[in-house]
């Protein structure tokens, strides 16, 4: 109880007013992160930054925009927030940013039909399509696009990835494992998709506007007690994923 006071106090003493902040978050197809239920956003994202606004003080509003539209929109100056980032993931941003302290991990993977061969080496993919949400990057993964490699296709959500590579428009698919196992567990025409390569395995972190630092300092202490607290996992386990 102590090292509650103590922790609350030290979090709060630093924020004079309360303030409202933008949150990106990936329109409507973004499972288990960020979802409509009954007209109202929902998911990890939603659940993340409810906590959040308990321990800051502060209130954060999920504005949701395509994944390029919405990076166009940071850059802009436009929205406050990016969650779930690993910054190799944002180095050929227009706009320079700061990051908050790591929180939990993403996992990306090839995802394909049940009858493909899980592989080690990216150059078996050599000659296959691949499916990518528009504006998603794959840091060195992406030494292996292009002619005589593997090509990309682009579409604007992992929801309509799926379908295409169910109905063979195309080969494989780019995705995160959580997004990927949620759609399994609620699309038996996808219950098969296995993972075939594992992209990377990175950390992410909160991407803020540069002259955010007053903020970064406190969704650093917020988010280290919910990592302490195990509530991020708790929030992560609740829709099928993992943090760590």
């Amino acid at each position: 109880m102590r090292y509650l006071l103590y922790f609350f106090a030290l979090l709060f003493s630093s924020v004079a007013i309360a303030e409202h902040y933008t949150v990106l978050v990936y329109h409507g197809a973004n499972p288990p992160y960020n979802f409509i239920v009954k007209g109202r956003q929902s998911g990890i994202f939603s659940d993340l930054f409810a906590r959040l606004s308990e321990l800051t003080g502060h209130t954060f509003e999920l504005v949701p925009w395509s994944v390029a539209r919405g990076q166009k929109q940071f850059d802009l100056g436009k929205i406050d927030i990016e969650p779930g980032v690993n910054p190799s993931w944002r180095d050929d941003g227009v706009k320079s940013a700061i990051y908050s302290r790591a929180y939990a991990y993403s996992r990306e993977v090839v995802l394909g039909r049940k009858d493909a061969l899980v592989v080690e080496d990216p150059t078996a993919f050599y000659g296959k399509v691949f499916g990518r949400v528009r504006g998603y990057r794959y840091g060195a993964f992406e030494s292996h696009f292009g002619t005589e490699k593997i090509m990309v296709y682009d579409n604007t959500s992992e929801k309509e990835l799926l379908f295409q590579l169910a109905h063979k428009r195309i080969d494989y698919v780019m995705i995160g494992d959580a997004t990927a196992a949620y759609y399994q567990k609620h699309n038996s025409e996808y219950a098969e998709f296995k993972a075939l390569y594992e992209i990377s395995k990175l950390p992410v972190h909160m991407r803020l506007q540069p002259h955010l630092k007053q903020l970064q300092k406190e969704l650093d202490k917020a988010l280290s007690f919910m990592v302490h607290n195990k509530e991020i996992e708790t929030i992560y386990q609740s829709y099928g994923a993992i943090s760590n």
